[in-house]
């Protein structure tokens, strides 16, 4: 079976100079949820909805799925700072006027799990809504959650996204973003799944997903934590085994060749960037081995700009470039995830 990506989304906040005063107004809700209906959700909530419904290609005003279509789609969404901006304003808000100054629309936002199951809401996924929280990685690790209930059964679609709002007055956290990818199950054999001119993909489960375009397909995923030692350097047998991990979810991306191997994207933090200079030189060291290699192997270290979002956005720009990729997101707390993203040849769901 196989995870394929069938539509992406996203909407990210761009650095700008200081003192230019146009951050607050660099996204509009209306073009993306109408002209009602969202007035007492979070920011971080908004921008889920509106790169959550572009992956899916659904409008605001669409209804939900119902019956067995329903049944079997899910959300997975990663975040770190969501609720965050929420919490510093209600706790503000007790402070000066006391709870008459919280309005009961407002209060569902305090719970992290609103973006992620306001998107299942208005979408009509009923297989479960998730969300994840590791700093940085979670973005990625929806990815890797998503693409596990998919290959057991779970489910026939999910979206898995990140949605993030940095905490307003503190600075260096990142930008506001989300990211969203609809992966999708597909049961037929991969080899027999394209004929040999890249031809249609037969039997997508539930029927759900006919006439999609497949962008990618996911062939892997991992997830490690690297602890400190004692002595305050990172300890060498979790690093080594984590890159091994990485290195060898190369070996699944279709592509031999050297222009055809995928590329090795590390993504970090400034404040993390030590340590994923050291799992790249690590994940490169791993990949010394047959039938394992990757372009790019000593490229520089992106820095993770939009928070929890960042993994996702450089895994949606591949997949709409078409390009194979192991995609690792890096945080200073220890946690590597890596996606290994391979091209679909871009079939068709019948």
């Amino acid at each position: 079976m196989r995870v394929l990506i069938t539509g992406v989304g996203a909407v990210a906040q761009e650095p700008r100079p200081a003192g230019d005063g146009a951050d607050d107004a660099w996204f509009d809700p209306v073009p993306h949820l109408g002209r009602r209906g969202w007035k007492y959700f979070s920011p971080a909530t908004r921008y889920l909805l509106a790169a959550g419904n572009e992956a899916i290609g659904r409008r605001h005003s669409d209804e939900a799925l119902t019956g067995a279509a329903s049944e079997c789609f899910g959300v997975v969404a990663g975040t770190e700072y969501a609720i965050a901006g929420v919490h510093r304003r209600m706790y503000d808000t007790l402070r000066t006027e006391g709870v008459r100054g919280i309005s009961p629309a407002e209060v569902p936002a305090f719970s992290m799990n609103t973006p992620a199951s306001q998107l299942a809401i208005s979408a009509g996924a009923r297989a479960f809504s998730v969300t994840v929280t590791n700093p940085v990685t979670a973005g990625l690790e929806a990815v890797h959650l998503a693409a596990t209930a998919l290959r057991t059964g779970r489910a026939d679609r999910v979206v898995a996204a990140a949605t993030d709002q940095a905490p307003p007055g503190v600075e260096g956290l990142g930008h506001d973003a989300a990211a969203a990818v609809l992966l999708t199950a597909d049961s037929t054999d991969s080899a027999d799944s394209t004929d040999s001119a890249g031809g249609p993909v037969g039997g997508s489960a539930g029927g759900s997903c006919e006439g999609a375009l497949a962008l990618a397909e996911i062939t892997g995923g991992v997830s490690r934590f690297v602890p400190v030692d004692a002595d305050g350097r990172w300890n060498p047998v979790a690093l080594a085994l984590g890159a091994r991990r990485i290195a060898a979810l190369a070996a699944g991306v279709e592509g031999s060749e050297s222009t055809t191997r995928p590329r090795l994207v590390v993504s970090a933090p400034a404040s993390a960037h030590e340590f994923a200079v050291a799992v790249r030189e690590a994940v490169g060291d791993a990949l010394d081995t047959p039938g394992s290699d990757v372009r790019d192997r000593h490229t520089e270290v992106q820095e993770a700009r939009h928070c929890a979002v960042s993994g996702l956005l450089e895994l949606v720009t591949l997949a709409k470039s078409g390009e194979s990729a192991l995609v690792v997101s890096v945080s200073g707390s220890g946690r590597l995830t890596a996606i290994a993203l391979g091209n679909a040849s871009r079939p068709e769901f019948h």
